[in-house]
């Protein structure tokens, strides 16, 4: 059903996008004061500011490895860390926007639940399922790309949902462009681009009595946006680093990383299908253990009132579900727990499809019973380190200490080169690992770095272009400076000074040329 919109509907909008706002920005801040935050969300960030603050400032250095806008969105904002320089240093501004990403994503999420649900009290009690799910919670305050994503899937959802119930096609122009953003925050959004082009290309079809060129024109319309998207990055890498998905295959890409990693992945999840499986069950058990009851009931419910809206929901956050678990059961992904996180809003909004109305009291409360039951087994996922790797991270005592000493150690190394006063390009490293001593240091000119134009140049001969040092990270697999200069053997400490963390393992060794 549709509600009309009216100013009691955006006053209470409103309402909910300041409470959920403030909570994120406590979750935001208590992240940043422990020095959790992931490198993911660091690097983001990096990428950003090496467009802005570096040696060789320009805009492609925000890198073809990962996908942009979680970046593109921060550079705005960079010239305030000359104010707060907590901003970058610290990675506060990564943080800040993950909050207010996942804060608007809970005000667009709340309007379509308003126009599902007609109760006001079950409209708030099905946003807070998610609003307050702890994986929400989590990935609101920590500044990885989740909530950017995850606000462009919103986006999606509300346009396809609106087209599917109002038929109207200029409706189809906003799903086409945030299909597009999707694709600017995640790889995984090819997917949706495929289904809901799909979809809307089906369902032309058929409500215009099978006309093809009617349904070939809102195909267009839906899926240019996206597929522009895709063609015009591949062909920006292409001439820029020569890769037209960098991810697949250059040394720093996914496939690169999940395929050194294989051994460790295997070790926790299983190295066949039926031991994935089984992993994988385990997570969306813990993640949403009745969401395949919710989805039969809800489609058949849909099926019985002939209400096409149920499907907004369950093409858009669903097929990013299925390209996950495809990518985690055939050995090409690391299986964290957040490529997951689209079936936390789906499940709440299968629930608000077979709620709808709210006349069924005994459905109604079995409904939000089956959403609320995630939070016990939440609890227990989050405790268990081998289904939640990155997650023990933030939520186990260990976890927070080994990644807060990170901080520290990247605040030492840029702390001791800054105390040098080195001159511009004095210092050579590969930023694929050392962002944090970057965004941590006061000058950030004297590194010579992966973007810079003339890195490569710099690596095969560091002597000629007046390198002091090189910061070589202690076990990273593809660290360009690394492999130039002492290819797969360890790292000689005659001439390096080893950065160690609090067990004594060695993070950094600074060493100086001429060797």
């Amino acid at each position: 059903m549709t509600l009309v919109d009216t100013p009691v509907k955006t006053r209470k909008i409103n309402v909910v996008v300041l409470v959920t706002g403030i909570l994120y920005l406590g979750i935001a801040i208590w992240f940043w004061r422990n020095h959790l935050m992931p490198g993911d969300s660091s690097s983001r960030l990096a990428n950003a500011y090496y467009t802005i603050f570096s040696r060789d400032p320009h805009l492609a250095a925000i890198g073809f490895v990962w996908n942009p806008l979680p970046s593109l969105l921060l550079i705005p904002f960079l010239p305030l860390t000359l104010l707060f320089p907590a901003l970058t240093q610290e990675s506060l501004l990564a943080v800040l926007a993950s909050a207010a990403l996942m804060t608007a994503t809970v005000g667009l999420f709340h309007s379509v639940i308003q126009r599902i649900v007609a109760n006001r009290a079950l409209q708030i009690a099905l946003t807070a399922a998610f609003a307050l799910h702890p994986m929400t919670l989590l990935y609101a305050g920590n500044g990885m790309s989740e909530a950017c994503f995850l606000f462009t899937l919103m986006l999606a959802v509300r346009s396809l949902h609106l087209w599917l119930v109002e038929k109207r096609v200029e409706q189809l122009v906003p799903l086409g462009l945030a299909l597009a953003l999707s694709y600017g925050a995640r790889y995984e959004a090819l997917a949706p681009l495929a289904a809901v082009t799909a979809l809307v290309t089906a369902i032309t079809w058929w409500r215009s009595g099978r006309n093809g060129a009617l349904a070939r024109t809102d195909a267009v319309i839906v899926g240019l946006p996206g597929l522009l998207a895709v063609a015009l990055w591949a062909l920006a890498s292409k001439i820029i680093v020569g890769q037209w998905f960098a991810t697949f295959s250059s040394e720093y890409g996914n496939s690169a990383q999940v395929s050194t990693s294989a051994a460790d992945i295997d070790s926790v999840t299983g190295d066949d299908l039926g031991s994935r499986l089984a992993y994988w069950g385990h997570q969306m058990t813990g993640l949403a253990p009745f969401a395949a009851i919710l989805l039969v009931a809800a489609l058949a419910f849909a099926w019985h009132r002939r209400d096409l809206a149920i499907l907004a929901p369950i093409t858009v956050l669903g097929s990013v579900l299925a390209f996950d678990a495809m990518a985690f059961l055939s050995g090409t992904s690391f299986g964290w727990l957040r490529f997951h996180i689209a079936v936390v809003p789906l499940t709440v909004l299968l629930a608000a499809h077979l709620i709808a109305d709210a006349r069924q009291r005994f459905i109604t409360a079995a409904s939000l019973v089956l959403v609320l039951a995630a939070y016990p087994t939440m609890f227990s996922i989050l405790s268990d380190s081998n289904l939640s790797r990155e997650e023990a991270q933030w939520v186990s005592e260990s976890g927070r200490f080994n990644t807060s000493d990170l901080h520290r150690i990247n605040t030492q190394v840029a702390a001791d080169l800054d105390s040098m006063n080195l001159p511009d390009g004095s210092v050579l490293t590969d930023v694929a690992y050392a962002f944090g001593v970057v965004l941590a240091s006061d000058n950030p000119d004297q590194f010579v770095i992966t973007p810079d134009r003339d890195f490569a140049a710099a690596v095969a001969d560091p002597t000629a272009h007046n390198i002091q040092y090189l910061l070589i990270s202690a076990d990273g697999s593809a660290d360009a400076v690394r492999l130039a200069r002492y290819g797969p053997t360890p790292v000689p400490l005659d001439n390096a000074t080893p950065y160690r963390d609090a067990q004594g393992g060695v993070e950094w060794f600074l060493v100086k040329t001429p060797f």
